[in-house]
């Protein structure tokens, strides 16, 4: 109970703060009067820019078809997100290691960065040797082989190649592979405090999945940024391209019965009834007359009847306008 003040040494010590003979605690910060600048066009937050949207989406499903054909595996690809950032804010969200790829987006001015993480590499390095993607590979400690570097570069060549056709109809750009780094201070693409746009996509093999990364300067679409803010009109274009174009395809690939008619006849009942084996039975279309070929039991072409490879067969010599 020693530690305990009696009432009396209480009321001193109050007594004493109140006099200002007791001192109390001298280390809180002094409140700052000024008032600090606060930077509107700095701010970070999804991207205003429709336009921009649409192209990567359609850059998505570019990169699924492309990619799925070089892998011979079905690889889905879905845009996560597009952001502004602080480039020093994007470097330090970047799941390290990873390949870090700088190209330029000619003729728009800087460099830019296309970020793949380290397992989407090894996955896809093992794939095209005819493995399966399970394999846990760590890269800490070193640097990317000369042969992981092809398939790196590779990549990238697919990827900004299908980047520059999904730009074409916005602004005609090229998009040209510079080099590849593995530690971030050797991209300083921008100021750490400059913003840039953000995008991820993720991309997902059948046994292993990652992301990659676009990192644009804010400054380098400045020029055709306007292009960018167009929704409607651009939007409405791609979408019914979109739709024709798979639209085709499921027609393409939709059976059709064909069938011809090689002649018509008209007989009695009783002969009808008396018809046996090898009889004949006369057709009111002769031999080198064309016949009609029906799509449908549409008619479409006329042709002539005969043989092919020991098959029945018609050869189409004109087509049947619709009236």
């Amino acid at each position: 109970m020693g530690n305990v003040l009696s009432q009396d040494e209480v009321d001193s010590l109050l007594g004493g703060i109140d006099a200002g003979s007791v001192a109390t605690e001298t280390d809180v910060p002094e409140e700052k009067d000024s008032v600090q600048a606060y930077n509107f066009a700095a701010e970070s937050g999804p991207l205003n820019l429709p336009t921009f949207q649409v192209i990567n989406e359609r850059l998505t499903g570019f990169l699924r078809d492309k990619l799925s054909a070089i892998t011979k595996q079905n690889v889905d690809v879905k845009l996560i997100s597009n952001q502004l950032v602080r480039f020093e804010e994007f470097c330090r969200s970047l799941p390290l290691p990873a390949s870090l790829n700088v190209f330029r987006i000619d003729p728009l001015r800087g460099a830019s960065l296309l970020v793949l993480e380290g397992r989407l590499v090894f996955s896809f390095v093992e794939v095209f040797f005819g493995g399966r993607g399970l394999n846990p590979w760590k890269l800490e400690g070193r640097a990317f082989t000369p042969i992981e570097t092809k398939i790196i570069e590779k990549i990238c060549g697919i990827i900004l190649e299908e980047c520059q056709t999904v730009w074409q109809d916005v602004h005609e750009v090229k998009m040209v592979f510079s080099h590849s780094e593995i530690d971030p201070q050797f991209t300083q693409i921008t100021e750490p405090e400059e913003m840039v746009i953000s995008t991820r996509i993720s991309i997902s093999l059948p046994n292993s999945s990652g992301t990659l990364f676009f990192c644009i300067p804010y400054a380098s679409i400045e020029p055709v940024k306007e292009k960018f803010k167009q929704k409607a009109g651009y939007e409405t274009q791609v979408m019914d391209t979109a739709w024709q174009a798979a639209l085709m395809q499921r027609i393409q690939k939709l059976p059709l019965e064909v069938s011809c008619v090689l002649g018509t006849a008209t007989i009695h009942a009783r002969d009808l009834m008396s018809l046996d084996v090898e009889d004949v039975i006369m057709l009111d279309q002769k031999t080198n007359h064309s016949v009609v070929v029906k799509i449908e039991d549409i008619p479409k072409f006329k042709g002539i009847p005969g043989a092919c490879n020991k098959n029945m067969a018609v050869r189409i010599i004109d087509t049947i306008q619709k009236e």
